[in-house]
């Protein structure tokens, strides 16, 4: 039997314990050996949960990388720190799994993806998005030809009262943009991967701050909201003449929360939620719903987990590559400097 893929864990807060260790757990041929948190409260629970020795536990995750023999480090730090962890693990000469998004900015982005190729290492961020029922089932259909060229799709992701009350979300020192990072990211990715990672030219957007710094019925503390924005809205021109509408919000006055991506392609139109085909059959114009789907009751984390342990361990390619990644950064980069600018820009 081979070895067992070693996993190190950097950050294990929320989005670790909630999703990364039980989908490392879920993984019969990988073990997590170590964590690593600046927190030591969240570092103890971590470690319980994935039953981690306290001797393996660090608040120094350099010192993790030195002490401990891995394979994989899984970096699930706040946005700004997806970055030094990330070139540290591949200099340690190991594969990264990074929270979406990548990382901050376009130039980080690239960095972490060239140490990747220096280290020889995979490196994948975290779309999990990807993984879930519906966007299999939308991947089926761009697959078997049925929508066409796609050349439109918005995409929409707007809570009407969803500030993040708990972790790192609303610091700008952590953080670095609110929901255009934290919803937006999800659903660009999708777009783009049923899309076919078309090439960017440009964006137009507004991004707003109304309502979250002040106080209110939500939960978390308006004192504590340092990020630019609570809602953002954009449009963004590709290359092959392309073009996507993007709308995500954690806090607008609206009527209901809407999770929404449609995309319109030349032999047919596609949505989520619940997956649907539309497009002309015996001379109507039809919608396809799905009555049983391979992909039925699929966890998306873990799914995302067990492809990139699958890749490793298969020499195959990352399943989210930076460069995939990297051509969402260039629009999320483009949102903030569109609105900071008042015009569209080219990215």
């Amino acid at each position: 039997m081979a070895k067992k893929l070693r996993v190190g864990i950097v950050g294990v807060g929320g989005i670790a314990q909630g999703c990364h260790i039980p989908g490392w757990q879920n993984v019969e041929d990988a073990e997590i050996v170590a964590a690593a948190d600046i927190r030591k409260q969240a570092l103890a629970a971590g470690g319980e949960l994935a039953g981690i020795p306290k001797d393996r536990l660090y608040t120094d995750y350099n010192k993790m990388l030195r002490e401990v023999e891995m394979d994989i480090v899984d970096v699930c730090t706040p946005n700004c720190v997806h970055k030094a962890p990330t070139m540290a693990a591949f200099k340690r000469g190991c594969h990264v799994i990074v929270e979406k998004p990548i990382t901050t900015s376009v130039a980080n982005a690239k960095q972490m993806i060239a140490a990747g190729k220096q280290a020889r290492k995979l490196l994948m961020v975290a779309q999990s998005m990807r993984f879930g029922e519906d966007a299999l089932i939308m991947k089926r259909w761009v697959d078997e030809g049925l929508v066409g060229d796609i050349y439109w799709g918005r995409a929409s992701y707007l809570r009407p009262r969803g500030v993040p009350a708990w972790g790192t979300f609303i610091s700008k020192e952590l953080s670095a943009g609110g929901p255009a990072y934290d919803l937006a990211v999800h659903i660009l990715d999708l777009c783009m991967w049923l899309m076919g990672h078309p090439e960017p030219v440009s964006v137009s957007a507004n991004i707003y701050l109304e309502i979250s710094n002040k106080p209110s019925l939500m939960t978390h503390n308006p004192k504590k909201f340092t990020v630019p924005d609570e809602l953002a809205v954009g449009f963004i021109r590709f290359a092959n003449g392309a073009s996507l509408t993007l709308e995500t919000s954690w806090a607008i006055n609206s009527t209901q929360p809407n999770n929404g991506v449609f995309l319109a392609g030349t032999k047919g139109g596609i949505q989520n939620n619940p997956p649907t085909l539309v497009r002309e059959e015996a001379g109507m114009l039809t919608d396809t719903t799905v009555q049983v789907s391979p992909d039925r009751g699929i966890a998306s984390h873990h799914e995302e987990i067990r492809q990139f342990a699958e890749a490793i361990r298969k020499g195959k390619p990352s399943p989210v590559p930076g460069e995939q990644a990297l051509i969402t950064q260039r629009i999320l980069d483009g949102i903030y400097k569109s609105s900071e600018r008042g015009k569209e820009v080219k990215v």
